[in-house]
């Protein structure tokens, strides 16, 4: 059943909509402003105030962004003192299709993969066969679990792996002692390795795919590869840091903890599952050689799975769909700042100076990112970046800059992690008891800002080495 709105949510929405319409009413009222750039202001303002304070839905609010586009700028209706007034019109079907950006099909095809690997065993089966390696002694354990989650969480979504890995870990915390420290190393180690491996392909996580979106539509798109050749190694160097500060925050009272891996043999069924996987990475991975986009080859595992019958109607209704509208949102709110010439007016708005450094630039825009996702959904969060970033690194010359600035935006919205409420793994592993606020902070504002800090200095070298940046 529907969560009923209560006092805060009504007022938090009457008070985002009033917001909304004095923020186009005083753009309007001023000369140096055309009309489109005045209502999109007062959208973008509607959407974040939506999204931070969650009057709505996330998705709700993503749907509602499309439909006052359309109405207010696109005017299909042809009413007086609407639609465009300077720029070139831009018609409904372009907000529509820009709503249906191909990367939502690389998602679906993602949801795909993941939820026929949960129907026919092949998660757990993988994870006890990984965590096998790992033996017995705790050290090497916490190591096994944030691996193997990290791994699980680059290709399918981190909040189903975190809730596969939080079952693993719940036996293993019952045979300590209610006062070994290691209890709580053990439950944090699930989520953060989760964040932390949404870093890894434009799959993984949500901002990643409206960061990629965004950057084929300015025309420097970013491959499958290539993202992993950025991501892949950031995600390694943070998931052994935030090992070796688990264990020296919360190292156990023995040298052993007994680890039990049930094997659970593959079907015929799980066998095809497994090699429709290897089969659609390993053409995400070459797509430079054979010429498919990404979102093209997201369509072998839904034909794959669909027309076999080992995903049913039910389990097509039960995907996340609402991530997909959430990311359409954030494209078709990119698409309509970008065509109203509201990024324009904003960056003339700001101090900038072409020898502004780009270094600069970026630290301010992956600390905002860092802050916000902290208190809201990292997807809302790099919604309302991505178009502010790439506009101002556009003002400043634009090129390599803009690839910089959408990368670092998205991969720092994974690394948010120092509250329950910065992320749904966050939230789980609160939710399954044994960890404090106080716990949860510590140890992920430290991995948060290592992680900023990384992403920092050395993602714009890995954008380098990686060929990404034009």
């Amino acid at each position: 059943m529907a969560k009923r709105p209560g006092a805060f949510s009504i007022g938090a929405l009457l008070g985002s909509v009033l917001a909304a319409v004095i923020i186009v009413w005083l753009l309007i009222g001023s000369a140096e402003l055309p009309r489109e750039a005045a209502f999109m202001g007062g959208i973008f303002v509607l959407a974040t105030l939506l999204w931070v304070t969650e009057a709505l839905p996330l998705f709700a609010t993503s749907l509602l962004v499309l439909g006052l586009e359309v109405v207010l700028l696109a005017n299909p209706g042809e009413w007086d003192g609407l639609g465009f007034e300077t720029a070139e019109p831009v018609g409904y079907r372009q907000f529509i299709a820009a709503a249906a950006d191909p990367i939502l099909l690389l998602f679906f095809g993602g949801f795909l993969l993941a939820r026929a690997a949960v129907n026919e065993g092949v998660d757990q089966a993988m994870s006890a066969l990984l965590l096998r390696p790992f033996g017995r002694k705790p050290r090497m354990i916490l190591l096994g679990l944030m691996c193997v989650t990290a791994l699980f969480s680059m290709w399918m979504s981190n909040t189903a792996t975190t809730a596969m890995m939080i079952t693993l870990v719940a036996p293993m915390v019952a045979r300590l002692p209610p006062e070994d420290r290691f209890r709580k190393g053990l439950f944090l180690c699930v989520p953060f390795a989760a964040n932390i491996g949404g870093m890894g392909t434009p799959i993984s996580s949500p901002p990643n795919a409206v960061a990629v979106g965004y950057l084929a539509k300015l025309g420097t798109p970013v491959t499958f590869l290539q993202w992993m050749l950025i991501g892949v190694p950031l995600m390694i160097v943070l998931i052994l840091f935030a090992w070796e500060l688990l264990w020296r925050l919360h190292r156990p009272a023995g040298d052993d903890l007994p680890i039990e891996t049930v094997r659970r043999p593959l079907t015929r069924r799980s066998w095809f599952v497994a090699g429709v996987f290897s089969v659609t990475v390993l053409l995400w991975m070459t797509d430079q050689l054979h010429g498919l986009p990404a979102s093209v080859v997201a369509l072998l595992p839904a034909v794959a799975f669909t027309a076999t019958g080992m995903l049913r109607r039910e389990d097509v209704n039960s995907l996340d769909w609402h991530i997909l509208i959430l990311i359409a949102g954030g494209i078709v709110l990119g698409f309509g700042i970008q065509r109203t010439g509201l990024d324009e007016i904003f960056v003339g708005w700001l101090p900038l100076d072409r020898g502004i450094s780009a270094l600069l630039v970026i630290a301010v825009l992956v600390i905002a990112t860092l802050l916000l996702s902290t208190f809201m959904s990292n997807t809302a969060a790099a919604n309302l970046l991505l178009p502010i970033g790439v506009s101002t690194a556009t003002a400043l010359g634009g090129g390599a800059l803009i690839t910089d600035v959408a990368i670092s935006i998205a991969l720092t919205s994974a690394v948010a992690m120092a509250l329950p409420i910065s992320t749904p793994p966050n939230a789980i592993a609160y939710g399954a008891g044994g960890l404090t606020v106080k716990d949860m902070a510590r140890t992920g504002a430290i991995i948060g800002i290592v992680a900023a800090l990384a992403i920092l200095f050395v993602g714009r070298l890995a954008v380098r080495l990686s060929g990404a940046a034009p």
